[in-house]
């Protein structure tokens, strides 16, 4: 496998990573807040103290709660792979 390969596996798991991470804070937090989803719109990238309510109420509802760190790694992935497959068009 080329180091350009590896780079495209990389970005094409960081895209997959945030697809999945996107539709799951949408599932979770439209399964506690219904419409209102949108007021859960800090949640998707930290944890906030209501976050942490919300994901008490996942819990106690035995719902997968969701996780922002998901998203960080997806995103460290994604910008792993620019850089690998960047470098390798350069050697080129």
């Amino acid at each position: 496998m080329s180091i350009r390969t590896f780079g495209k596996i990389l970005i094409g798991l960081g895209v997959v990573g945030g697809i999945a991470v996107t539709a799951w804070w949408y599932l979770f937090f439209e399964q506690i807040l219904g419409e209102s989803v949108k007021d859960a719109s800090a949640c998707f990238y930290r944890t906030t103290t209501k976050c942490s309510g919300f994901n008490l109420i996942g819990q106690i509802g035995d719902i997968p709660t969701y996780d922002p760190v998901v998203l960080w790694v997806s995103l460290i992935i994604f910008s792993v792979g620019i850089v690998v497959y960047g470098l390798s068009a350069r050697r080129k």
